[in-house]
């Protein structure tokens, strides 16, 4: 897959926010103008089905969030941009420079731009960046055992199941305990995959 990088501004003490473009999306820098899509997309129960969401989102609370992450130095907030320049999304990383790993998240707001590819093009986009930019040894995530296609596709792409964590979240939504698993993927696993 083409990848295309761009970088715009000093974004954090030790490198700079990419602009990752891919053949149907753009993961750019999250800005304050994004907070009206994600209170629509994060007061829809079925966007944040897996998601431990406990509070309605406001306007406020999304603009105070990406205030938050925009100055964290350890975090990469992106928004997912389609070809057609719709917002349909976020895009999170999380890096930790010394230990070289890389923690994610994703979520494509917009249910009508479901199963489309954007998800599997966002995370492709950001293991190329992750492994062949950067060069860190790790990426990972977390996610919620029941979110089948979300698994699905993170196997897809190369993650592997590392870990469980029984019972970790407390979904008040449906009254129980979820299991949360631990998904990665080494350098190795993604050069090999990709020779």
């Amino acid at each position: 897959m083409p990848l295309v990088l761009r970088c715009r501004g000093i974004f954090k003490s030790f490198m700079k926010q990419p602009i990752l473009v891919g053949k149907h999306v753009t993961l750019r820098p999250m800005k304050l103008s994004d907070a009206p899509n994600y209170v629509k997309w994060f007061n829809d129960q079925d966007v944040i089905k897996y998601l431990s969401v406990e509070e309605l989102s406001n306007i406020e609370s999304e603009r105070k969030y990406i205030r938050k992450v925009l100055r964290d130095k350890k975090v990469m907030p992106f928004s997912i941009i389609t070809a057609d320049k719709k917002h349909i999304g976020s895009f999170r990383l999380t890096l930790n420079q010394i230990n070289k790993n890389v923690n994610f998240g994703l979520i494509i707001g917009d249910k009508k731009e479901w199963g489309k590819g954007y998800g599997e093009e966002c995370l492709l986009l950001a293991c190329d960046y992750v492994f062949e930019k950067l060069k860190f040894h790790r990426f990972d995530l977390e996610v919620v055992d029941g979110n089948s296609r979300a698994i699905k596709l993170y196997k897809k792409i190369g993650f592997k199941l590392e870990g469980r964590k029984r019972e970790f979240k407390w979904f008040n939504k449906t009254k129980q305990f979820v299991d949360q698993l631990t998904m990665g993927m080494l350098r190795d696993d993604w050069l090999n995959k990709n020779k």
